[in-house]
C-alpha cells in the first residue's frame, strides 16, 4: 500500500515546541521540532512526503533544513502563492495531479498559508470520489493550544479527518433527498456505528444500537425504489418511518447531520407507507399513486411512467372487482388487452370485436381509456429508448405524465 504524506512550508521563523499524538491505541507519540512535517514520516509510516512550497519557500533556510533531515523521503513541489482565483485552480490541479489513484494519503495543514487549508479539504474531497484515494488522516499542529507552562512547549495535534465525514453526510442527504438513492447516507450511518464500536475502550459505554439497522432499512427502501419494486418499497417506507422515530436520539448524538433531516425524510417517505401492499384496495393504489408523485418529485420519470401504466391496470381490476387474481401474469394480460379494445374504440379504429363488459358500466370508462392512450404512447416513448424518428422529447414526457396524474387521481373519485 502506496501511503503519501501531503503537507506545506512557509517562510515563518517556526518555534521548538513537542507536538503530541494520541494513537487509537490510546498511545501518546511525541516529537520536537519547529518544522511539522518532519513528523509525519515520524508517526506514520510513509512512502513518500509531498512538500508543497512558493518558489520563495523552496529556496528558504525552513525548506533546506527540512530536506537535509528527511533526505530522499521528500519531494518539494512547486506551487503559486494563490492571490488569484486563477492562481488557485492551479494549486488545486498541482497537488490532485500529484497524488497517485488508490493511494492512501495524510493531510496535514499545519504550515498551510493564506486559503490553502480550504483548498486542501475539497483536494481530499476529490481525491477520494476521483482518483479512489484513501484519505487516512487530516492533521493539525495547533501552535495555540499548547501548553507554555512546559519547556519546551507541549502541543497537541488535532485529527481534522471527521470534517471529511461531513462532506460524506452531505453528498448523502443530498442524493437521498434529490433522487432517493439512499447508499451514500446509508454508508455515513453504518460506518458511524462500526467506528464507535471500534475506537470505544469501555465496556460500559453508551453506544448506538440502531443506526446500523437504519442503514439497512434506507438501502431496502431505495433499492426497491430503484428497481420499481411497489410492492416492497411501500412496505419499507412503513420500516423506516417506524425507525426514524426511536433512532432520534442516537442521530442527535451520534449522526447530527442525519438528526438534521429526520423530519424530512419522515414527511417525504411517510405518504408512501401501505401495510398490506398483497392486498388489492383504495390504500394500496393511493400509496402507489404517491409514489409515482414521489418519483416526478425525484425526476426519476421512467419510473413515474412505467408504474403509472401498471397502476391503471391495478385500478381497473379494482373498479371490475378482480381483486383476487389481480398480480397474476395472464389476468392482467387479459386486462391490458380489455384496456386496448376499448381505447382503439374511443379512437374511432376499425375495431369490431366486442368491448369489454365494464365498458358501459362503470362511470369512469372514458377516462380510463383516455388514461390508457396516453400512457401507451408514453411508455412506448420511453422503453423504445427514441428508436425511432418521431420520439418525444424528454421534456415533453416528463411534462406529459405530470399531467396525467390528476386524471389517475380522479379515477379513485368514487
Amino acid at each position: 500500500m502506496m501511503r503519501v504524506g501531503l503537507s506545506f512550508l512557509g517562510l515563518n521563523r517556526y518555534q521548538t515546541t513537542r507536538y503530541y499524538w494520541e494513537t487509537e491505541e490510546q498511545n501518546i507519540l511525541e516529537y520536537d521540532t519547529d518544522l511539522f512535517p518532519e513528523v509525519l514520516p515520524t508517526f506514520f509510516s510513509l512512502s513518500k512526503l509531498l512538500v508543497f512550497v512558493t518558489k520563495e519557500v523552496e529556496e528558504h533556510e525552513n525548506c533546506q533544513r527540512l530536506k537535509d533531515k528527511l533526505g530522499e523521503l521528500m519531494e518539494t513541489v512547486r506551487i503559486p502563492l494563490g492571490k488569484t482565483e486563477e492562481e488557485l485552480w492551479n494549486i488545486f490541479s498541482i497537488v490532485t495531479a500529484k497524488v497517485p489513484p488508490c493511494a492512501t494519503i495524510i493531510i496535514d495543514i499545519t504550515h498551510a498559508f493564506r486559503s490553502l487549508p480550504l483548498i486542501v479539504f475539497n483536494v481530499a474531497s476529490y481525491l477520494r470520489r476521483i482518483k479512489k484515494v484513501k484519505v487516512e488522516r487530516i492533521i493539525y499542529g495547533n501552535f495555540e493550544a499548547r501548553d507554555k507552562n512546559l519547556v519546551p512547549s507541549r502541543t497537541p495535534i488535532f485529527d481534522l479527518t471527521s470534517t471529511l465525514d461531513l462532506q460524506d453526510w452531505l453528498h448523502g442527504i443530498d442524493a437521498f433527498q434529490r433522487r432517493g438513492d439512499a447508499e451514500e447516507l446509508a454508508d455515513s450511518l453504518s460506518k458511524t456505528q462500526g467506528r464507535l464500536y471500534q475506537t470505544s475502550h469501555s465496556e460500559n459505554a453508551i453506544l448506538p444500537r440502531k443506526l446500523k439497522h437504519t442503514a439497512k432499512q434506507l438501502r431496502n427502501f431505495s433499492e426497491a425504489l430503484r428497481f420499481l419494486r411497489p410492492l416492497e418499497t411501500t412496505p419499507s417506507a412503513v420500516e423506516i418511518c417506524n425507525l426514524l422515530k426511536t433512532v432520534q436520539n442516537e442521530a442527535l448524538r451520534w449522526a447530527k447531520p442525519f438528526a438534521d433531516v429526520l423530519q424530512d425524510i419522515n414527511a417525504e417517505i411517510s405518504p408512501l407507507q401501505n401495510r398490506a401492499p398483497d392486498i388489492l384496495n383504495i390504500e394500496n393504489l393511493e400509496a402507489q399513486l404517491k409514489l409515482i408523485e414521489y418519483y416526478l418529485n425525484k425526476d426519476l420519470v421512467v419510473q413515474a411512467v412505467l408504474l403509472a401504466r401498471e397502476w391503471l391496470v391495478s385500478c381497473l381490476m379494482f373498479l371490475t372487482n378482480r381483486h383476487v387474481e389481480w398480480r397474476e401474469k395472464e389476468a392482467r394480460l387479459v386486462v391490458e388487452c380489455e384496456l386496448g379494445q376499448a381505447a382503439s374504440k374511443q379512437r374511432g379504429s376499425e375495431y369490431t370485436g366486442e368491448l369489454p363488459h365494464w365498458y358501459r358500466q362503470i362511470p369512469q370508462s372514458s377516462n380510463i381509456n383516455d388514461a390508457w392512450n396516453k400512457l401507451s404512447s408514453l411508455r412506448n416513448n420511453v422503453a423504445h429508448c427514441a428508436m425511432n424518428t418521431d420520439a418525444a422529447s424528454p421534456e415533453t414526457i416528463r411534462n406529459n405524465i405530470k399531467a396525467l396524474i390528476p386524471s389517475l387521481e380522479a379515477l379513485l373519485d368514487f
